[in-house]
């Protein structure tokens, strides 16, 4: 990412039947929705993220096609990846949410089960 060596921080669930390739786009896909990629920014090398990441870089660059796909990043040969200008999601739920998530941690709830009891909330 670009500015001051900011670190693109996901987190792989090895144990998700949701394959690594899809939880490393939909990461990404939500950190700019949610504005902490912006226009602009740049992501690490398909070699870098696989080598942080311990994956193949394969798994990576079949992420950051979906991405480029989905018109959330630009790719280039020989040039970084950086996001594209995308809409955001509305203020008002960006804050819901961000309560929501402090109460299911102060709850020790992990990602999956706080996902999940969201998901059987939406009606």
């Amino acid at each position: 990412m670009s500015g001051g060596g900011d670190e693109l921080r996901l987190v792989i669930r090895e144990s998700s039947p949701t394959p690594v390739y899809e939880q490393i786009r939909a990461q990404i896909e939500s950190m700019v929705k949610a504005g902490s990629l912006r226009n602009g920014d740049k992501l690490p090398s398909v070699r870098q993220l696989a080598g942080d990441l311990r994956l193949a870089p394969g798994t990576v660059a079949k992420a950051y096609a979906e991405l480029a796909e989905n018109g959330i990043i630009e790719t280039a040969p020989g040039r970084a990846a950086r996001i594209k200008h995308v809409a955001m999601l509305p203020e008002p739920l960006l804050q819901a949410a961000s309560i929501y998530a402090k109460q299911a941690h102060q709850l020790s709830a992990d990602f999956e089960d706080a996902l999940s009891a969201l998901r059987a909330q939406w009606k």
